[in-house]
C-alpha cells in the first residue's frame, strides 16, 4: 500500500452508510453485519418494554438502540455497545477519576493526577497538586467529551490560572482532573474480548503545504476531503480563537503560505470530533501496546468491548502505552473509515462474540443492505416502538438488471412488477430511463425465481408493450424491498402535473362558493325561507310520532 492510500471496507461503502452518517452509523454498521448473516433484526425506541431494564446514555433520537436474534437468544445494543457489557462498566467508564482507580488497582499505567471537586476547585489546591507533580500538566472536566475543556501541555502557574478560569467561567465546568502531562502520541485501541480488533493513531488536526495556498485556504481544501469520508464529513476542522491563537503560537498566521510538504498543526489536541486524522496502525503497533490495551478492558469489570484511548511513551528503547480513558461506548466510525491505512471490521468482530455461531456465514453481504432512515421512521413519528426489518437474503446472492425498451413507463405498469418481485421476496427496483425505456434491478438467492420474474416483465399486456429486454449481470448494492422510482424529469413533471390539479381545484372551489353566495342572497331563495322552515318544523315533529 501507497503511503497515502486508503482502502475501505467493500462491504460498508459510502453508498451504503450514506443514510447513516454522524452519530447513526455506528449503531447501522453493527447492526447491519448481524442482520446480513441472518439474525433477526429490531429497532427499538428508549422507553420501548425491552430496554426498560437496560440503561442508556445521551439517547435524544431514535437510531440507537436495536436487538439481534437467532433461533435461541436475543441480544441487544446502544450504538456499538452490546448487553455484555454491565451498566455497572459503563459508569465507570463514564467517570475518568474511578476509571483511573480500577486501572490503577490492576496495576496498568495511567498519568499521575488528582480530582478536585466543587467544594475543593480553589487556585492554590491545583496549583500546590502541580507544584507536587510537576509541569507540564493537562487539566481536563471529570465527565468532558469529544475533547472539550481539555487543555494540555500546560507550562507553568500563569497558564494554569487561564486555564482553570477558562474552564469554570466559559465552559462552567467546576469538577476537574489535574493530571501529569506524558510526551507520547496519542491511540485509539479498540478491543473484543482478548483481542485488539482496530488501532488508529490520532493525529492532531493539520494541513500540509503546498507552496501556493494560505493555512486558510488549506483548512477549506482539507474539509473538502474530509467531506467524502462517512466518519469526518460531521467534523470539520472549524477555526475559531483557541485554534488561532495556537497557529499564531506556532510562529504562523491564517494568512501564511507553508512550503511544499511543509505540515502545519492547528491544535495539539487529537481528537478526531475537532478535526483530527485517522490513521490506521493496527499491523505496526507494539505487541505490548496491544497487551496493555487488553489488559485495561479487562480491568473493568464486565466491560467485555470497548475502546481503548492511550498514549504511546518511549523512552529510549522502552515502549509503552499509558491509558488515557476507556469509552465503553466508542465510536468506531474512524475505524472503519480511517484517513490511511486500511479499514478494520469491528461490527464483525462484535457480532462474532454475540453470536459465534455466524462467523461462518458465507453471504455476498456486500450486495444487500436496507434503508435506515425508512425503517425508523415509524419510531421517529412514535407510531410504533419497535421495528423489524425484512430478512436479509443470505447465501450466494445473484443479481441481474434488465434494461427493458418499448411502451413500459406506465407507473400502474411498474407497480405490478413490483408486486411480483415482493411475491418472490426479491429486492430490487424500477426506475424511468429519459430515453422511454425503463431499468429494473432484481436480486435474490434463487436464479430460477429471478429468471422466472423475467418472464412477468412481458406479461401485462394492457398497461405496457414490450419490445426489447436487455439482460446484464449486476454488482452494485441493493437495498431490501421492491421500489419504484423516477428519474429526475419524471418527478419534476409529476410534480407540474400536481400544481396545475391543485390550481384547478383551488379555482372549482372560488367558483362553487361565489356561486353559493349569489344563490344565498337571490330573491327565490329569499321568498321561499318561510316554506323551508314549515318543512323543517313538520320533519322534526314526525320523529316523535
Amino acid at each position: 500500500m501507497e503511503k497515502n492510500s486508503v482502502t475501505w471496507l467493500p462491504h460498508l461503502t459510502s453508498e451504503i452508510v450514506a443514510d447513516a452518517r454522524g452519530q447513526e452509523l455506528d449503531a447501522y454498521a453493527v447492526a447491519l453485519e448481524g442482520w446480513r448473516r441472518g439474525l433477526t433484526l429490531k429497532w427499538h425506541v428508549k422507553d420501548s418494554d425491552k430496554f426498560n431494564e437496560i440503561k442508556t446514555w445521551y439517547v435524544d433520537k431514535p437510531g440507537k438502540l436495536f436487538s439481534l436474534s437467532d433461533n435461541v437468544k436475543t441480544h441487544y445494543f446502544f450504538r456499538t455497545r452490546g448487553d455484555k457489557v454491565s451498566n455497572e462498566a459503563v459508569e465507570i467508564g463514564m467517570d475518568k477519576e474511578k476509571t483511573k482507580r480500577y486501572l490503577a488497582d490492576a496495576g496498568i499505567p495511567t498519568p499521575t493526577g488528582n480530582r478536585f471537586t466543587d467544594s475543593a476547585l480553589s487556585d492554590e489546591n491545583i496549583l500546590e497538586y502541580a507544584s507536587k507533580i510537576g509541569f507540564p500538566v493537562v487539566l481536563k472536566p471529570i465527565d468532558g467529551s469529544y475533547g472539550r475543556g481539555v487543555i494540555t501541555n500546560i507550562k507553568d502557574d500563569e497558564e494554569l490560572i487561564k486555564s482553570i478560569t477558562y474552564l469554570r467561567t466559559e465552559l462552567n465546568y467546576s469538577d476537574v482532573i489535574l493530571e501529569k502531562f506524558i510526551s507520547g502520541e496519542e491511540y485509539r485501541i479498540y478491543v473484543v474480548g482478548e483481542q485488539v480488533v482496530a488501532a488508529i493513531h490520532r493525529i492532531p488536526a493539520n494541513v500540509i503545504g503546498n507552496g501556493n495556498n494560505t493555512i486558510k485556504d488549506l483548512i477549506t481544501k482539507k474539509n473538502e476531503e474530509r467531506s467524502r469520508n462517512p466518519r469526518l464529513y460531521s467534523c470539520p476542522i472549524k477555526i475559531n480563537k483557541e485554534m488561532e491563537q495556537f497557529i499564531n503560537k506556532s510562529g504562523y498566521s491564517l494568512e501564511s503560505v507553508p512550503g511544499n510538504g511543509e505540515t502545519v498543526f492547528l491544535t495539539n489536541k487529537s481528537n478526531i470530533s475537532i478535526g483530527g486524522d485517522p490513521v490506521d496502525v493496527l499491523d505496526i503497533i507494539p505487541d505490548n501496546v496491544k497487551e496493555t490495551a487488553v489488559n485495561a478492558v479487562n480491568a473493568i469489570p464486565d466491560l467485555s468491548h470497548g475502546a481503548v484511548d492511550l498514549i504511546i511513551e518511549e523512552q529510549g528503547n522502552d515502549i509503552k502505552g499509558i491509558i488515557l480513558e476507556l469509552n465503553p461506548t466508542a465510536q468506531i466510525g474512524s475505524l472503519l473509515f480511517p484517513m490511511k491505512g486500511y479499514a478494520r471490521d469491528v461490527p464483525a468482530a462484535i457480532i462474532d462474540y454475540y453470536f459465534p455461531e455466524t462467523a461462518n456465514v458465507k453471504t455476498d453481504k456486500e450486495k444487500i443492505y436496507f434503508d435506515f432512515q425508512e425503517i425508523i421512521e415509524p419510531l421517529v413519528s412514535r407510531t410504533a416502538t419497535t421495528v423489524t426489518v425484512s430478512a436479509a437474503p443470505v447465501g450466494s446472492i445473484i443479481a441481474k438488471k434488465y434494461i427493458v425498451s418499448g411502451e413500459v413507463q406506465n407507473i400502474d405498469y411498474h407497480r405490478g412488477l413490483r408486486k411480483q418481485g415482493l411475491e418472490r421476496r426479491l429486492s430490487g427496483y424500477v426506475t424511468n430511463q429519459e430515453n422511454g425505456n425503463i431499468e429494473i434491478v432484481v436480486l435474490g438467492i434463487d436464479k430460477n425465481v429471478i429468471d422466472e420474474f423475467k418472464t412477468t416483465i412481458t406479461d401485462d399486456l394492457e398497461r405496457s408493450k414490450v419490445y426489447e429486454i436487455i439482460e446484464e449481470l449486476w454488482d452494485e448494492p441493493v437495498k431490501v424491498g421492491f421500489e419504484v422510482k423516477g428519474n429526475l424529469k419524471n418527478q419534476l413533471d409529476q410534480l407540474n402535473i400536481m400544481k396545475l390539479q391543485l390550481d384547478y381545484l383551488r379555482k372549482e372551489v372560488r367558483k362553487a362558493e361565489r356561486q353559493y353566495k349569489k344563490y344565498y342572497r337571490s330573491f327565490s331563495w329569499q321568498i321561499t325561507m318561510p316554506i323551508r322552515k314549515i318543512y323543517d318544523l313538520f320533519k322534526y315533529i314526525r320523529r316523535f310520532f
